[in-house]
């Protein structure tokens, strides 16, 4: 007697509208009993409605369709409810169903989320350790705080988009192109990050610590790639003229990493492997080096001033034309063959 659309709509307004006014009759103080009761039948409908579309073999577009008003729904109920159990438990019911969504789909609604301006942890955990987005297409996408732990995202493109805050810890990123992104306050611990273009990426108090960014570790290439052990020149990251103040790169690998121009003031990189790495005319200013081995790495023009390079190993690097003074280098842990101006 409804569309399956219709009935979705319907009984989503009717439940968040009998939930406002339980909640406006009872001064605020509705039990937690009652509002979880009322969001199970909530989504019971929307699952009845989705078995509807399924039994009716309604095409793709419609199927859609559907889903993205059960994610109004659901975005609507936790507003209304401002109940932090209710919204976890929604957000569990939708990660659950965006699960099912193949790849295509999947882009689908990430691109609704991002073009609607709706919250992209509404997602649920249904891409946490999903390999569907591998290759996508997400250019320029508004997704800040999406949780995409252990998430496989190779050659995606991210370009230009924001992921402020978001979670990608042990994600892989290996050949994405992530130039220009947004990606301040992220968390990037653990991540393959071979081969990843960041090119005047935002990356200002992110967490890279643990992460792979160069070419020391021997790591099988991810499904897809070119296979045998990443060791090529092709697998160094590109971070020229990245923002990574306040970054946090500790025992990161960065081996022949391209940093040149990058702002890496006050950043952690104690114990980080930049050997090889192209630092030219990077900002390095009171920047942490203790322990950090730089071996071969092209330092010219880059502002070492303030920095501690405690125990650091500089063996064959060139600080000509670097700024840098006498004092920190006597507390490297060794420097030999390092070519300094005359």
């Amino acid at each position: 007697m409804f569309h399956p659309s219709t009935l979705a709509v319907f009984s989503g307004v009717c439940g968040a509208t009998i939930g406002f006014l339980i909640n406006l009759a009872s001064g605020g103080r509705t039990g937690q009993v009652v509002w979880i009761a009322l969001s199970f039948a909530i989504l019971v409908s929307l699952s009845i409605t989705a078995w509807q579309v399924y039994a009716q073999e309604k095409t793709g577009q419609q199927w859609m369709t559907m889903l993205q008003e059960m994610v109004f729904q659901t975005y609507f109920l936790t507003v209304l409810a401002d109940k932090p159990e209710i919204s976890q438990i929604a957000q569990q019911r939708l990660g659950q169903v965006l699960k099912t969504l193949n790849a295509d789909q999947q882009v689908s609604m990430l691109k609704f989320f991002s073009h609607n301006g709706l919250p992209a942890r509404y997602i649920g955990d249904a891409l946490q350790g999903s390999s569907t987005l591998v290759g996508a297409d997400l250019q320029e996408m508004e997704l800040p705080g999406i949780d995409l732990e252990n998430a496989k995202l190779s050659r995606v493109n991210l370009s230009r988009a924001n992921l402020s805050e978001a979670n990608l810890t042990g994600t892989t990123l290996y050949r994405a192109d992530l130039a220009e992104a947004d990606l301040s306050r992220c968390r990037l611990t653990g991540a393959d990050l071979r081969g990843v273009k960041l090119r005047g990426a935002n990356l200002a108090g992110a967490d890279l610590s643990d992460s792979d960014m160069g070419m020391g570790r021997a790591r099988p290439d991810p499904p897809g790639g070119p296979g045998g052990v990443g060791l090529g020149p092709e697998l160094r990251a590109n971070l020229s003229n990245a923002l990574l103040p306040d970054a946090k790169l500790r025992a990161s690998s960065l081996v022949g990493a391209d940093l040149s121009g990058a702002n890496l003031r006050r950043a952690d990189l104690a114990k980080a492997n930049l050997s090889g790495a192209n630092l030219q005319g990077a900002d390095l200013g009171e920047a942490n080096l203790t322990e950090a081995a730089l071996i071969g790495a092209n330092l010219r023009e880059a502002d070492l001033i303030g920095a501690t390079l405690t125990w650091a190993v500089l063996d064959e690097a060139d600080l000509r034309t670097a700024r840098v003074t006498e004092e920190q280098l006597q507390t490297l842990s060794s420097d030999r063959h390092i070519k300094r101006a005359p």
